[in-house]
């Protein structure tokens, strides 16, 4: 599954997608435990201390919204896009 990352969960010289291998088609929260193994602290950075999706924290499977939808249930397989994209706020 192609995993698009923002620059600010990138380390230096890392690209901005990545290949995350799926052991089995599952949701999107499994995705995410497998992306913590290759991204340490990813998870961090997208989920709340009890397991929720950070208000300022967008995902996109396959171009749809996941917060209209299953959230973090939704399932994903092989050949999936999982876009990440933080909130941008301003004035």
């Amino acid at each position: 599954m192609l995993v698009r990352l923002p620059a600010t969960m990138r380390r230096k010289g890392q690209p901005g997608t990545i290949e995350v291998e799926l052991t089995a088609s599952g949701s999107l929260r499994g995705l995410l435990d497998q992306l913590e193994q290759q991204v340490p602290g990813a998870t961090a950075r997208l989920l709340t201390a009890d397991g929720r999706l950070h208000g300022y924290v967008n995902l996109y499977v396959n171009g749809n919204d996941i917060r209209h939808g299953a959230g973090l249930d939704t399932e994903v397989q092989d050949g999936d896009e999982l876009l990440i994209l933080p909130a941008i706020s301003g004035g």
